[in-house]
């Protein structure tokens, strides 16, 4: 080949140019914005390059590309952010370089609610709560509301969260509020103090109740027993919780008294203790007995005779039985009694107990009548003291 021969010119290669649909963003809003803008060429050939976000919170997808229009999805994470941001992506190819800008104005959101109700700020939420209880316990644990406290820059993120790993989501709720000021913290207070019942021998169980008040709205709990082994009263249940107040913050823890377990008098203290403070309510039951019983005089000589007197207050027959040491004579040990009976006695002391005594100088003697009855499955007994006297 001659040296003088020419070689044919190289082929330029084609050229592309880089063109952006978008290259100034204004946006407004809080946590995750989607949008999209489109890279082409607008020369010739392919055009090759890559996405580089200034920011990590910007990102976008594809990162890298190749072709001749390319539909790139970026994602802004503003979790966490405030007030207004200015951020930037630079567009590198083989066609150029360009930058696309993003002014940001982030705005805490509103909470709505399926009420219609908008939140801006956590007294919204309380003022929700208080109307809407079941509804804000759900929305306290979602994800759009952690979302709204963080992105208006709620300061105590840490509480909140341990507040909502609290299993009774009622007390949770509250004790948000109550700790953000929101609220006060409610108190169940015991309206009753005493209660006094008279319990008839007819009666086969008596009920009754202890008025409860709860000072505000909002979750409360308390326990309540009835102190010591009593087995004459129950009560229904031994813990009130804010499901057992109505609309006007009053309760009634009820109990039951059950006369076949007691005679006479009897009190029983019942502590009602919420958060650590213990309260006191004391319940008095009067239980009438079967039967009453006396003598007719205070004290009987050595040898005497005297009346037992007995009233029935069964309203029916009773069958009583008579028990005494063997000086004291009555004509039978059992006796039906209708209403009111007198039983005659007869104290007389044996030729042998006389001498004893004479010979201890003793003019003094003490001794018994017992009376004892059953009614209803239930014993009823009175024991009366005999003094007796030499003369």
């Amino acid at each position: 080949m001659s040296l003088n021969t020419r070689l044919p010119l190289l082929e330029q290669f084609p050229a592309p140019k880089l063109n952006i649909s978008e290259r100034k963003i204004s946006l407004r809003g809080f946590g995750l914005i989607y949008g999209n803008v489109e890279i082409s060429n607008a020369g010739e050939g392919n055009l090759v390059g890559s996405i580089l976000p200034v920011a990590d919170f910007l990102s976008f997808s594809p990162k890298n590309f190749e072709g001749n229009r390319i539909d790139a999805e970026y994602t802004l994470d503003l979790t966490g952010l405030s007030g207004e941001i200015i951020t930037s992506a630079v567009v590198v190819t083989n066609g150029g370089e360009k930058t696309i800008d993003f002014h940001i104005a982030i705005n805490p959101p509103d909470v709505l609610t399926w009420e219609g109700y908008v939140m801006t700020e956590i007294s919204d939420f309380a003022s929700y709560a208080r109307e809407h209880p079941i509804a804000a316990r759900s929305l306290f644990g979602r994800q759009d509301f952690m979302l709204w406290l963080i992105n208006m820059n709620y300061p105590a993120m840490d509480i909140y969260e341990r507040f909502i790993k609290d299993p009774n989501k009622e007390r949770a709720l509250d004790n948000f509020l109550v700790f953000n000021g929101a609220k006060v913290k409610a108190k169940i207070l015991a309206e009753t103090k005493d209660a006094a019942h008279s319990i008839s021998i007819s009666d086969d169980v008596v009920t009754g109740s202890i008025v409860l008040r709860k000072t505000t709205w909002g979750f409360a709990e308390a326990a309540i027993e009835v102190e010591g082994e009593k087995k004459w009263i129950k009560l229904d249940k031994n813990k009130i919780t804010s499901a057992d107040f109505d609309s006007e913050n009053l309760c009634q823890a009820h109990y039951i008294i059950f006369p076949e377990h007691s005679t006479g008098r009897e009190t029983a203290v019942i502590t009602l203790n919420a958060d650590g403070i213990e309260q006191k309510i004391h319940i008095r039951a009067s239980f009438a007995a079967a039967f009453s019983a006396r003598l007719d005089k205070q004290s009987f000589f050595f040898e005497d005779k005297g009346k037992l007197i007995v009233e029935n207050n069964t309203g029916h027959d009773l069958l009583i039985d008579i028990s005494c040491e063997n000086f004291v004579k009555f004509a039978a040990k059992r006796y039906h009694i209708s209403k009111t009976a007198e039983i005659d006695f007869e104290i007389k002391f044996s030729s042998f107990k006389t001498a004893t005594m004479s010979f201890k100088r003793q003019n003094y003697a003490e001794s018994y009548i017992n009376v004892v009855s059953i009614n209803g499955g239930k014993s009823y007994s009175k024991k009366m003291q005999l003094t007796l006297w030499g003369g």
